[in-house]
């Protein structure tokens, strides 16, 4: 059975791309990040709005003395309390003043931002993985293609092989190097259908589902040479990729958590209200009778102003930390813009160098097709041997592959310099799915 006419439905870039847009676990943990991050700023809005408590008790008294003197009061006389109390209380607090709370609440405001790069990074990570499974799964399916019409004209080489040696035109050796020829193939046919199994499992996780017949990619689409000014490249990257836009994110969190830090050495200004009720049922102080208590009320209006004055070191020792992190998160922002630029210009140079070979490796694939059919001609006039046949057809074999892989390698560099630059979109899917169609096997 050929693997290839395994499923029949179709599939193209695009539907592997939806799929795995609602499959995919790296991005729907994003998503969650995100999210959840976001809540943040509710939290935020809270340090700014009045907080309100409640408190409430309820105690059974059970209490007994020894008078060493003689008393006349029933009031004081009394040895024995038994009795109930209960009490609530109601507490609203405004902050007037919380310098450390506006710090507070812009260092989320920047955090929220922080995590919105992160999720458009997962969906321009998800667009690259899903470019880079799809075209190595279509150079899988290749080779498969090409190892098979490699075996069928080795056999056809082996036939001619064997009939010209049954006439006594060439000696065995012939036949026997198109025999070990045609099994070394079949060998690496059982590698590339492996291979080509595993490709398709792993489009599997990408999107939950086994993929369709992958549509390829046309033979007669035109590369086009991208501008060649690689500093505009390298200055986009520096100005658009998510991976330093999220460092430079991370030192402003830095910056701000300074100053919350700084803030506890601030006062705190607080407006309060409160109401407090309390009954005690009998037993002031002791042997009232049943019924008789006593009841308090209190009602409080005011400013709270609280001052930090020393905390044994504490607070300064913090405010040392968060600068020593900040400088350290400065450095990790400065490796990652020199990151970027030697990334940014690796698949600058890739992305050229691929341009270059498309056209070298088409030149040498008309020079292995004259060189296979001059050696073929040769060979049936008894000018050269069945070895140097099979020779000229693994030339072929290699430039048919090689093609088709810098074909695709200038996709995937493509996507991936558009990735490092931090410009990729899904309409830059949707331009490459345009070039694909249903190849008939």
């Amino acid at each position: 059975m050929n693997p290839l006419h395994l499923y029949a439905k179709d599939s193209d870039l695009i539907e592997i791309y939806q799929r795995a847009l609602t499959y995919d676990a790296l991005l729907s943990a994003s998503r969650y990040q995100n999210d959840a991050t976001k809540e943040l700023i509710n939290q935020g809005r809270s340090l700014f709005l009045p907080s309100i408590t409640a408190t409430g008790g309820y105690d059974e008294n059970d209490n007994e003395r020894k008078i060493l003197t003689n008393i006349d009061n029933q009031l004081l006389s009394g040895t024995k309390a038994d009795f109930h109390s209960y009490d609530y209380s109601i507490t609203i607090r405004q902050p007037l003043f919380d310098y450390g709370a506006f710090q507070q609440y812009k260092q989320i405001i920047s955090q929220t931002n922080l995590s919105d790069k992160q999720l458009l990074q997962s969906q321009q990570d998800l667009i690259y993985r899903v470019v880079l499974i799809y075209f190595e799964t279509l150079m899988a399916r290749d080779e498969i293609e090409l190892l098979q019409s490699q075996k069928k004209a080795v056999n056809e080489q082996l036939l001619e092989s064997q009939a010209r040696f049954e006439s006594g035109l060439i000696s065995i050796t012939d036949v026997n190097e198109a025999k070990t020829k045609a099994s070394l193939i079949e060998a690496q046919l059982i590698s590339a259908v492996q291979k080509l199994e595993v490709k398709r499992q792993q489009i599997k996780v990408l999107t939950g589902e086994e993929p369709g017949k992958l549509k390829g990619l046309q033979a007669a689409m035109n590369f086009v040479a991208i501008d060649s000014d690689m500093n505009r490249w390298v200055s986009l990257g520096l100005e658009n990729n998510l991976e330093l836009g999220i460092a430079q994110d991370q030192i402003k969190v830095a910056d701000y958590e300074i100053s919350i830090r700084q803030s506890d050495h601030l006062p705190t200004i607080d407006a309060i209200a409160s109401r407090t009720r309390n009954w005690d049922k009998g037993g002031y102080p002791y042997g009232a009778t049943e019924n008789k208590g006593i009841r308090s009320y209190s009602d409080v209006l005011g400013v709270e102003i609280n001052i930090p004055i020393f905390s044994g070191g504490y607070t300064s020792s913090r405010v040392r930390e968060a600068k020593l992190l900040k400088f350290k998160t400065e450095e990790d922002a400065e490796y990652i813009k020199r990151e970027v630029e030697l990334k940014v210009k690796q698949n600058f140079l890739s992305l050229q160098a691929n341009f270059a070979e498309i056209e070298a490796y088409q030149q040498a694939l008309k020079s292995a097709e004259l060189s296979l059919e001059s050696t073929q001609l040769a060979f049936q006039e008894g000018l050269r041997n069945g070895v140097e046949v099979l020779v000229a057809q693994q030339v072929l074999f290699n430039a048919k592959r090689d093609l088709l892989k810098s074909r695709y390698n200038y996709l995937i560099y493509l996507i991936s310099l558009k990735q490092s630059v931090g410009i990729l979109t899904a309409s830059d899917l949707e331009e490459i799915n345009q070039y694909l169609v249903v190849n008939e096997i």
